[in-house]
């Protein structure tokens, strides 16, 4: 699911990147929007990688607890743990943070462009009045 997020944040963000002679007043007016749409989602991805770690840190808790019961023989603590983590439900968390953690690479490099974008702006308002001139 993450990947597909990723993939459409990719086509989102390759719309608002584009400028030209034509669309670059509505690009600026629109800017400070887009900029805050950027962050908000950058936002909610973080929080659910939070949540996803929260719930993988609970479920190795649980697994690891059942491990230690059900064992025939008496296992220690980080015995347990290295048992716990080859569960595959701890393998799906652990896939999904780093699914999460590639989104949210993603999404901060997309808040610096997208801060950037008002220079950017000004520079082509600048070079188009000195073509006028």
């Amino acid at each position: 699911m993450n990947m597909e997020m990723l993939l459409k944040f990719i086509d989102e963000v390759g719309k608002d990147l584009v400028l030209d002679d034509f669309n670059i007043k509505e690009q600026s007016m629109r800017l400070p929007a887009r900029k805050h749409y950027w962050v908000a989602q950058l936002i909610k991805s973080k929080i659910s990688r939070n949540a996803t770690f929260e719930k993988k840190k609970q479920l190795k808790k649980n697994i690891t607890k059942e491990v230690i019961a059900t064992s025939p023989v008496k296992l220690s603590q980080s015995a347990a743990e290295q048992a716990a983590e080859r569960h595959e439900s701890l393998a799906s968390l652990t896939a999904k943070i780093k699914e999460l953690d590639l989104v949210i690479e993603y999404l901060e490099k997309v808040e610096k462009t997208m801060s950037q974008m008002g220079f950017d702006i000004k520079n082509i308002v600048e070079l188009q009045k000195m073509e006028q001139l």
